[in-house]
């Protein structure tokens, strides 16, 4: 993915897409469907670009707004890889993964979804 510019994803159904994590590792700004997952990932306008689905004129004016302003995918790029670093690592996962068994066994069933992003 290292040789890409930017990664698109123009799925009608999707869960989390580890592909779509891996992209912003990469430092790649995306382009999504709004569908599933996919905007718990990407922050549009920050990380990427979020189209409806099924959409081909949205997708293409998104992808064209980074072949014409590659310092701006650059931006994005960067900003998704810090979130997916700060929120999707593997030691972000690791700590997420004892907080919910730690809570588990003391008794407190609150659900964690969404804490990252300030739902929680």
């Amino acid at each position: 993915m290292r040789g890409l510019d930017l990664f698109v994803l123009p799925s009608l159904a999707e869960g989390i897409s580890n592909t779509l994590l891996e992209a912003m590792s990469s430092g790649l700004p995306v382009v999504a469907t709004d569908v599933g997952g996919n905007p718990e990932l990407v922050d549009d306008g920050r990380t990427g670009r979020l189209v409806p689905p099924a959409d081909p004129q949205a997708l293409a004016a998104a992808i064209r707004e980074y072949v014409m302003d590659p310092e701006m995918a650059k931006r994005q790029g960067a900003a998704a890889r810090r979130l997916a670093e700060q929120h999707f690592g593997l030691d972000v996962m690791v700590k997420s993964y004892m907080d919910l068994y730690d809570r588990l066994l003391a008794g407190n069933r609150t659900p964690l979804v969404g804490e990252w992003q300030g739902r929680g």
